[in-house]
């Protein structure tokens, strides 16, 4: 063996591994959402009983399962935001980490990217990508999506879409001309910190 394939394999490894340890950070803070209808993926919001997915995962007025480690919790949407397709769900008894946020203004073209879900009712996937684009809002200035070549397919929906320090860029939403399609963290984060503070007032 070349000295040039032994670090071939030695940084392949290297890689593995470290895909290995985020898919784990990542799994335990998503759950499968099921309705009557379908299935998609949810993100547990710290230790706090809330769930973030997508709005078209979890219609108002559905029947809603979480599966997490092979228990199944029942839960409730509680705020919904059909324009920015995301959903918060309360289930009293999910449990799971908060994933760090990164902000949309630091992330760059050509970024590798990581989706998490349960596609085409594979549990506990891990794709790929690299990011292609943030969308721009011409009315706020803000993002309005992270757009990567990430492949993605029904049950990935309401996942994660995470850097390579596992840290959550955004939601996934949908696929379009091929791409992933992600709701950027900072919009999840603002949907949350106002349904929340309706709770409370």
């Amino acid at each position: 063996m070349s000295t040039t394939e032994a670090i071939e394999i030695g940084a392949a490894r290297r890689f593995a591994s470290a895909a290995g340890d985020l898919e784990d950070r990542v799994r335990r803070a998503v759950v499968e959402v099921r309705n009557d209808g379908g299935a998609g993926a949810g993100i547990v919001w710290g230790g706090s009983g809330l769930v973030v997915t997508n709005a078209h995962c979890a219609p108002r007025d559905a029947r809603l399962q979480l599966v997490q480690s092979d228990r199944t919790h029942s839960a409730r949407v509680i705020a919904y935001h059909p324009r920015h397709d995301l959903a918060l769900l309360s289930s009293a008894t999910v449990r799971g980490p908060l994933l760090d946020l990164r902000a949309t203004s630091t992330l760059r073209v050509g970024e590798l990217v990581f989706a998490y879900g349960h596609p085409l009712g594979v549990s506990d996937a891990l794709a790929m990508g690299v990011i292609h684009a943030v969308a721009r809002d011409e009315r706020t200035g803000g993002a309005r999506f992270v757009v990567a070549d990430v492949r993605l397919a029904p049950g990935n929906s309401g996942g994660p879409l995470v850097d390579a320090e596992g840290r959550l860029v955004g939601i996934n939403s949908m696929v379009v001309n091929g791409l992933g399609v992600a709701i950027p963290a900072d919009t999840v984060a603002r949907f949350i910190d106002r349904a929340t503070a309706s709770r409370v007032a």
